[in-house]
């Protein structure tokens, strides 16, 4: 089995936006898929969750957008491990449209939990023995990821309540990271900013729980198209991050 996975995807009608790209969303479901599938080759994916009652759990992701593919445009899709270290896992995604050239690149972090217990715990030592790490011939596109600041939005930032939706909860009994991008682009449009992000960073705080009936939006647009958001609801901050446009 190869270090770095790799599939080839075409980008389909229910994943484009109203200017017929492909959405924030439809690219994080990508890149999703991407590590899902990988990490399920060595048998340390979602069906960990069966055999170890063990999962990862997406901490924080930067991804920068070179150009947003149209509506049945082919894709590659790759990624790879940058490598673990205790409770931690590093990913990196490149996403290539109709050359060599990536039209997305990102790095994330994952954390390895209990799901019973929530409480982080070292990835097993099988696991280290036969995960690979690196692969990728792109390097590392943020190898600042974990001490990127990610200041709130300020106190007079605009609000925007978004209905959570049954599909937004996944098999692990809450929302999907992916749904948060959905939530995000949904408020940009709501307020009147542009919804073709360039990059986005963003640190998922708490879990939103499936019983929670819509969530707010918190977003301070800034010099540069600069946006820094937040998604609230409760007293809680489920995320916070930054979006450039």
């Amino acid at each position: 089995m190869e270090a770095k996975l790799t599939f080839s995807t075409t980008v389909t009608y229910g994943d484009v936006d109203r200017n017929e790209v492909l959405s924030l969303p439809g690219l994080f479901r990508l890149l999703q898929e991407g590590a899902i599938r990988h990490a399920n080759l060595f048998d340390a994916g979602t069906r960990t969750k069966e055999t170890r009652g063990e999962s990862w759990v997406l901490n924080r992701i930067a991804v920068a957008v070179a150009r947003h593919p149209h509506y049945e445009d082919a894709l590659r899709v790759e990624t790879w491990s940058a490598g673990i270290r205790g409770f931690r896992g590093y990913r990196e995604f490149r996403v290539f449209c109709d050359g060599d050239t990536p039209v997305a690149s990102g790095s994330s972090l994952w954390l390895y939990v209990n799901l019973k217990s929530k409480a982080l715990v070292r990835v097993p030592e099988d696991i280290l023995a036969t995960f690979p790490r690196g692969g990728g011939d792109g390097g590392i596109f943020e190898p600042e990821l974990e001490r990127l600041a990610l200041p709130p939005p300020g106190a007079d930032a605009a609000a925007v309540e978004v209905s959570v939706r049954y599909s937004d909860v996944d098999a692990n009994n809450h929302v999907n990271n992916t749904a948060y991008f959905d939530f995000l682009q949904t408020a940009l449009a709501r307020a009147g900013l542009p919804t073709l992000v360039k990059a986005v960073r963003i640190k998922f705080a708490k879990e939103i729980p499936p019983d929670a009936a819509r969530v707010t939006v918190r977003l301070e647009k800034q010099d540069g198209g600069r946006v820094p958001f937040s998604v609230e609801g409760g007293g809680e901050v489920f995320a916070q991050g930054m979006a450039l446009l």
